[in-house]
């Protein structure tokens, strides 16, 4: 078989017609059309299968929309007796919406922060500190927050060890702290480079105590905890609320000692 194309990008067995068939009419039903990329938009029409008879054709009109995938012009747009059976996509792309949500994402304290200080807390509560004891940041603390701390070179990064190229530059480690359990963890990031904990690699969650060692790249870290069993930041507010409650016991205790005296001194008069 001799497949050859014609200028309207009609592919035929050059062995079989001497020209193009689609473009002159001459080819038979059956045989079928394959469109190339980059097909002009000037109608094409296209054989139907044998069976249906080949005055029966579907032709491809000239509309277009974005394809979502490959992000290029694509031809679509039917006529025809069969047209019906084919839907109709070209509005697809324009008729979808997606409900917006530019919300940020609050933190676990965020709320409760904001309500103990009575008004908004711009920074997120310190849960405890990564400080470096080798390297190029030797000396220096790292604040860490509740949830996930990721390590890395890239400014991104929670905490931030620019310049060391020993670290990779996203998520090489992750420092979690989970508030519920007033616990830290430690667990391995997206790198292909590993790090270790008191010289041991870490290949899945390790849960970590006070002063223990973590080595990423060329940096060591000691974990010192902020947040334990002895204090959270949940403990003020638990003290915010019992102190309420307390002073709306006391309103209600004086209020009773109150009627209480009116209604003895009322007794008094009328006998």
């Amino acid at each position: 078989m001799n497949l050859t194309k014609c200028n309207k990008g009609h592919y035929y067995d050059g062995d079989k017609y001497s020209s193009c068939p689609f473009c002159s009419g001459a080819g038979p039903a059956g045989d079928s059309v394959t469109l190339a990329a980059g097909v002009p938009s000037s109608d094409v029409t296209v054989s139907m299968p044998s069976g249906i008879p080949s005055d029966d054709s579907v032709t491809m009109m000239n509309a277009s929309f974005d394809d979502p995938v490959t992000q290029k012009s694509v031809q679509t747009g039917v006529t025809g007796e069969y047209a019906s059976n084919i839907p109709d996509i070209s509005g697809i792309a324009s008729s979808v919406s997606l409900p917006s949500d530019d919300a940020v994402t609050q933190s676990h304290y965020r709320p409760m922060m904001d309500a103990i200080a009575e008004q908004p807390v711009s920074t997120e509560p310190v849960v405890g500190w990564l400080v470096c004891t080798s390297g190029q940041y030797f000396g220096r603390s790292f604040p860490l927050k509740a949830g996930r701390n990721f390590v890395g070179r890239s400014p991104q990064m929670d905490v931030c060890l620019s310049g060391e190229n020993s670290v990779s530059r996203d998520r090489h480690a992750v420092i979690i702290y989970e508030p519920r359990g007033r616990m830290f963890i430690a667990q391995p990031g997206d790198a292909r480079e590993l790090f270790y904990l008191n010289d041991k690699v870490v290949l899945d969650n390790e849960r970590l105590s006070p002063y223990d060692e973590i080595s990423i790249g060329k940096v060591n870290m000691l974990l010192i905890p902020f947040c334990t069993e002895k204090f959270a930041w949940e403990d003020l507010e638990k003290k915010k609320d019992e102190k309420k409650n307390k002073s709306g016991k006391k309103n209600q205790d004086e209020k009773k000692d109150s009627t209480g005296i009116s209604l003895n001194k009322e007794t008094k008069e009328l006998t």
